[in-house]
């Protein structure tokens, strides 16, 4: 999870709203608020409050947000997970990401411009510093986001690659063969050829997202496979990033993808949300828990003088991202 970068000044502020699955109080900052059984959120709720929030990672079991500088943790004993030797640091100051099977690819700096794509089986992995494979990217990596089944890649060039379990290929949205082989970063052509430089990057479940400068919206992906009975968000997906309308043709500000809902954020200030609801990850209120098959307007406002900047997504939860508008 991304949050939107702000370099803000001594009288902003921004807050962070969120709703969905808390069995591990992951949605709960303040400690004095947790609870031993604590209950699933199914409207977007204040969670925090400062003057910056830099970066955000949300996983199945753990929330961390870097707010001024500092990172704050919320769930199951997050801190000793994404917090390595003194010469790591957090895993997160850097771009990284963390698959559903525990795979984590990270970047390491080889001195300006150049850095080190690297990936470790596990987390207790990269703590000992034991990579698996690393590659060079001289480009530079922006972001990293990660699918079930393996990684999407954002370069600072704009350009986006991917790599992954072969068994899954259409989510790499590339083709495979002996020189582009699946678990190798390969490039996404097609996102290329559109003309328009890529500004991020989302992956959750099967699904991935390319988000451009000019607010096109762009997935590829897959149904879940075999036995997992999951809601499908999106029903048309295919090994090719298609664009996606929202709401009558909207430009996107910002897409966050979760394992089964996505959410969206236009240029008019309104967030929509589609998929699963089943632990209230749409925000929609505890009266309504039904899965949504196409975007639906959530009904949030922010107060008066503050403005939605981002949205973002956790397997099973959804964030809003407000700051206090900029006098006129």
């Amino acid at each position: 999870m991304e949050l939107p970068v702000r370099a803000a000044q001594a009288e902003d502020a921004m807050e962070l709203y969120a709703t969905g699955f808390n069995a591990w109080n992951q949605l709960t900052f303040d400690p004095s608020a947790a609870k031993d059984e604590p209950d699933d959120i199914f409207s977007f709720t204040k969670i925090l409050g400062t003057q910056r929030l830099d970066r955000g990672v949300s996983q199945m079991c753990y929330t961390a947000v870097q707010r001024e500088g500092t990172w704050s943790l919320a769930g199951l004993s997050p801190g000793t997970l994404v917090s390595g030797e003194a010469e790591q640091g957090h895993l997160f100051n850097h771009p990284s990401a963390i698959s559903a099977d525990g795979r984590v690819l990270t970047v390491e700096d080889l001195g300006r411009p150049s850095q080190a794509i690297v990936e470790y089986p596990a987390l207790a992995a990269w703590r000992a510093n034991r990579s698996t494979h690393s590659w060079s990217s001289e480009s530079g990596v922006r972001q990293i986001a990660a699918y079930d089944g393996g990684f999407v890649i954002l370069h600072e060039d704009t350009s986006v690659s991917t790599m992954g379990d072969p068994r899954f290929g259409d989510c790499l949205g590339r083709e495979i063969d002996e020189s582009s082989p699946a678990d190798v970063r390969g490039l996404v052509s097609d996102l290329s050829d559109i003309g328009e430089p890529i500004k991020k990057v989302a992956a959750g479940g099967y699904t991935l997202a390319a988000l451009t400068e000019g607010g096109g919206l762009y997935l590829w992906g897959m149904q879940s496979p075999g036995s997992q009975s999951r809601h499908q968000a999106f029903t048309d997906l295919s090994g090719i990033p298609n664009y996606v309308e929202v709401d009558g043709e909207k430009d996107v500000h910002d897409i966050a993808l979760g394992e089964s809902h996505a959410i969206a954020l236009t240029t008019d200030g309104c967030v929509y949300v589609v998929g699963d609801n089943t632990n209230g990850q749409l925000g929609l209120g505890s009266d309504s828990k039904s899965p949504v098959d196409s975007w639906l307007k959530v009904p949030f406002n922010p107060p008066s003088g503050w403005d939605i900047v981002g949205v973002e997504a956790g397997p099973r939860s959804s964030f809003i991202v407000t700051a206090k508008a900029k006098p006129k």
